[in-house]
């Protein structure tokens, strides 16, 4: 076993105080860019977030609106009957491509979102060529 002399043991303790120091500051700058890292992903979550429920809130008072309406003037043509179905259509495309991800969920959805969307757009050309709009 090597003995130290007192200056060895001087250097020594100089050169761990050293690459304590380091340490130290390594784990704090690596702590400092996690924090920002988590408060830049925690915005873009928030805004996802407020995306995906605020539009789904605003489709959801339209569809109520629209109903409101349709009720309150008893007017039940075939031609009355667009803004309604362009509502639906709008939640059924927000709720498949933004609720439902992976899975049979997300399959059903979708193949719902594009049927109600072919029928909206046949409905729409129909409605063209009766003269009603």
């Amino acid at each position: 076993m090597k003995v130290f002399t007192d200056a060895e043991k001087q250097q020594l303790q100089a050169k761990i105080k050293d690459e304590q120091e380091r340490q130290r500051a390594l784990r704090e700058s690596i702590q400092i860019a996690k924090e920002k890292e988590s408060k830049r992903s925690k915005g873009i979550i928030s805004t996802v977030l407020s995306f995906k429920y605020g539009l789904l809130a605003i489709i959801i008072c339209l569809l109520v609106w629209n109903v409101a309406t349709l009720l309150k003037w008893r007017n039940f043509g075939y031609d009355q009957y667009l803004n309604f179905a362009v509502a639906l259509m709008l939640l059924f495309n927000h709720i498949a491509w933004h609720f439902t991800k992976k899975g049979r969920p997300s399959r059903v959805m979708k193949t719902v979102a594009w049927i109600w969307l072919l029928f909206v757009v046949g409905y729409l050309f129909w409605l063209f060529k009766t003269g009603a709009i």
